[in-house]
């Protein structure tokens, strides 16, 4: 059994390394060759008020790949934070049932991500040397950026966030890292005006910008999205409003976490449950082309996909095997020996 730290992810695999694997994933989710479940969260009040704990989880396989994985992450929200991030992924195989792997998740959260956004733009963005505008600074808009540096030629990136120190380092680490101009704005209607793509991959509450201002024909990405506990709105009404098409992760979360950010504009008529489509149309060729220049299409991450993580847990883990840094634990460690019982005819179950 490998351990493999997110140290040792971040230096060595890449949001391009994972393309893919996460494609692959998709198609096979889409021909019924892979599985994926819905994501599930819960949520308890913490002893003495410290805040709210949440424990959520994810789990897909892509036997294409011999894996199956659970993803698990495990904090409070509130004031009881700290800067540990509790976040892992288990890989399985799907042969044997054995644990083949345990990876730290952050940077891998950033990577699925990433490559699941290039497969977006790969397939939905406007032709030729486009602007970007980026709406955040941490890990998702880096890792999401590079995706789409991945995919598509760039000819400069316009970014915003709150924190003005926060805004200027990513400037300066992913033009040095992707070869980019990158510009920071100080207002956020300079970063949407103009630009070909929109990717918000921001931690707001409200609309991060005002959908009148979208450049026809631009293709909107939003990573933020809710659940029964949280309401965040980074995009506004409007923006679903212009979208001639819009693209999810998947459908049955929007229900299951009664997301509200779509809902209310379906329910008011702004959008229809027919202009809505999922990640396994987009493989299939079943997401309409824009039948002109001027249509705008959005894509919104509105959940994580297990086989996202079983796919680039799956990359992450050849990679780092194959630069032979790696730890090994003890199989044993990992599984119950069962042989007295099954030596006396017992088949005893989980």
């Amino acid at each position: 059994m490998f351990l493999i730290s997110d140290e040792q992810i971040r230096s060595s695999v890449t949001v391009k390394d994972c393309l893919e694997v996460v494609e692959l994933a998709f198609q096979d989710l889409a021909a019924g060759k892979a599985v994926d479940s819905p994501r599930e969260r819960i949520f308890v009040e913490t002893p003495k008020d410290a805040g709210v704990y949440a424990l959520s989880r994810l789990c897909g396989a892509v036997p294409r790949f011999g894996v199956a994985a659970l993803r698990i992450t495990s904090h409070p929200r509130g004031s009881s934070r700290d800067p540990l991030d509790n976040h892992f992924i288990l890989l399985f195989n799907v042969e044997n049932g054995r644990l083949l792997a345990l990876l730290q998740g952050f940077t891998l959260s950033g990577l699925r991500l990433g490559a699941t956004t290039a497969l977006v733009a790969k397939s939905l963005a406007p032709k030729g040397e486009l602007e970007v505008g980026v709406f955040g600074s941490g890990k998702q808009a880096r890792a999401n950026l590079e995706g789409l540096a991945a995919v598509i030629k760039i000819h400069q990136v316009k970014v915003y966030s709150p924190n003005p120190s926060h805004c200027s380092l990513f400037c300066e680490e992913m033009g040095e890292k992707l070869g980019l101009t990158v510009i920071a704005h100080k207002e956020s209607s300079g970063v949407v005006q103009g630009s070909d793509i929109v990717l918000g991959a921001s931690n707001a509450w409200e609309p991060v910008y005002d959908g009148r201002l979208i450049k026809d024909g631009a293709l909107v990405i939003s990573l933020r999205n809710s659940d029964h506990n949280k309401k965040p709105r980074e995009f506004d009404e409007t923006t679903i409003k212009r979208a001639s098409t819009i693209v999810v992760c998947s459908k049955e979360q929007i229900h299951t976490d009664q997301q509200g950010e779509l809902l209310e504009p379906i329910e008011k008529g702004l959008t229809s449950w027919e202009q809505i489509y999922e990640l396994t149309d987009l493989v299939t060729g079943k997401v309409p082309s824009r039948r002109s220049p001027e249509e705008i299409i959005f894509y919104h991450s509105n959940t994580g996909n297990g086989i996202q993580f079983a796919a680039v847990a799956f990359k992450a883990l050849q990679i780092v095997k194959d630069s032979g840094a790696f730890r090994e634990l003890p199989d044993e460690w990992f599984f119950t020996d069962l042989t007295s019982w099954w030596e006396r005819g017992f088949h005893p179950t989980p």
